[in-house]
């Protein structure tokens, strides 16, 4: 056997033809989701349109506008800001004994011990879901207010 025999192996007949070319792979449209009208390209603009006529804003990829890279250091500081709150309730919590014996008393202070600990990240979760289609700005607002609430003020006092 000789070498030219293993090229022949690896290419598709009629592959080394002049005349043959190659098409672009054409993916299948995507099956309509149960219960929506099919969505069609628009020829004047690319938006696109359920058939009806109806633009429903597209997907989510579409929407989600890019975030500036001032706006993702931003965030990655309260978000450590957030987080060290959430530190500094728990370890506050931690020093605080409590002495009464009423059991109902007893139970109040524990759960206003664990809604101080969860209140900085479900704030900073929620800020984000709730003002994700707002401008920027917003966002930051509500996560600067949060940041003014939320602050362990028993730890950074002392006791």
């Amino acid at each position: 056997m000789s070498g030219n025999d293993d090229d022949e192996a690896l290419t598709w007949a009629g592959g080394r033809d002049p005349s043959h070319y190659e098409t672009p792979e054409v993916k299948p449209p995507k099956p309509p989701k149960p219960g929506k009208a099919p969505r069609v390209k628009s020829k004047s603009a690319d938006a696109t349109v359920d058939a009806d006529g109806t633009d429903d804003g597209g997907d989510a990829e579409e929407l989600a506008p890019a975030m500036s890279g001032a706006m993702l250091i931003s965030l990655g500081i309260l978000g450590g800001v957030y987080l060290l709150y959430t530190v500094g309730w728990f370890v506050s919590w931690q020093r605080l004994v409590y002495v009464d014996s009423d059991l109902l008393e007893l139970t109040a202070f524990r759960i206003q011990q664990v809604l101080a600990i969860l209140a900085p990240p479900l704030w900073f979760v929620v800020t984000l879901l709730f003002t994700r289609e707002r401008k920027p700005a917003v966002r930051l607002i509500w996560l600067l207010i949060g940041a003014l609430l939320l602050i362990p003020w028993s730890f950074t006092f002392g006791r």
